[in-house]
């Protein structure tokens, strides 16, 4: 048990340096969903996080964590992470304090899963897909068909381009201690936070 609590603090860590690692943050909006997997006996968390770097540039983290519970252990761990920029208004759900913001563009894609958990997925266990720094070999686990090659098609099949996210924003009204920085609406289609993953090229 010490062993899987210190993991996870690791983990912890690790994602909160890299979020806060690359631009000032202006803004973070998040919501998580955790659920048991009786099948396996594995708990789940899968969560997001809208950054606002600038009045412009966005990046939008996504997580799944799989962990065991009679086999004891991390799983699975998957990390994909949008950007791009956005433009932001009122909300039409008129609510004071939230905020409809638009993802006017997906620039980038970084994307890693890893461990047995995603053993039998279309794109296997251990991977990285980066739009940035594509390569031939990244071009072979996201297309083994052979028939799309390359980072804008990957970025064609995955662009978060014109979703829009409801988001309430604490810094609103400080007086009022139930809000909180939180996705409160995702995009239209989009049920469940883990309708951000990626499953297949």
């Amino acid at each position: 048990m010490k062993k899987f609590v210190a993991l996870l603090a690791v983990m912890v860590l690790a994602l909160s340096i890299m979020t806060v690692a690359s631009a000032e943050i202006k803004s973070s909006y998040n919501l998580s969903d955790n659920n048991f997997i009786e099948a396996v006996g594995w708990y789940a968390t899968k969560d997001a996080s809208l950054i606002l770097r600038d009045d412009t540039h966005y990046e939008l983290f996504y997580r799944e964590y799989y962990f065991g519970t009679t086999d004891p252990g991390l799983k699975a761990n998957k990390l994909i992470v949008y950007r791009g920029t956005y433009s932001i208004a009122e909300s039409a759900d008129d609510e004071a304090c939230h905020f409809d913001i638009t993802l006017d563009t997906c620039e980038g894609i970084y994307f890693e899963q890893h461990g047995k958990g995603y053993g039998r997925t279309p794109l296997g266990y251990a991977m990285v897909l980066d739009t940035d720094n594509w390569t031939d070999a990244m071009s072979d686990i996201a297309f083994p068909d052979g028939t799309d090659d390359g980072a804008a098609d990957f970025l064609a099949h995955h662009t978060l381009e014109g979703k829009m996210f409801t988001v309430e924003d604490l810094r609103e009204d400080l007086d009022d201690v139930t809000l909180q920085n939180m996705i409160v609406a995702l995009p239209e289609g989009m049920e469940a936070v883990e309708a951000l993953t990626i499953t297949e090229g």
